[in-house]
């Protein structure tokens, strides 16, 4: 199987971001260079101030979103 297809099995789970101020985000778009996804609320209490966030979208390359879903 290739990227995209990969991807189009988990749009719209969770999954572990560094990029999300809370560290979690989920999958909403999939393009062939370009995914957007939205921030969820983190699952770490020290780190409540990101919680702001959720609900935003942000947009990262397939190449990364794969690697953080599938490695």
């Amino acid at each position: 199987m290739d990227k995209i297809s990969d991807l189009k099995t988990v749009i719209g789970k969770d999954c572990t971001c560094n990029q999300s101020p809370t560290l979690k985000a989920k999958l909403v778009r999939l393009g062939t260079i370009w995914c957007t996804l939205e921030v969820t609320p983190t699952m770490y209490n020290r780190n409540q101030w990101g919680n702001a966030s959720v609900g935003k979208q942000f947009k990262l390359p397939t190449e990364v979103v794969h690697n953080m879903y599938f490695f």
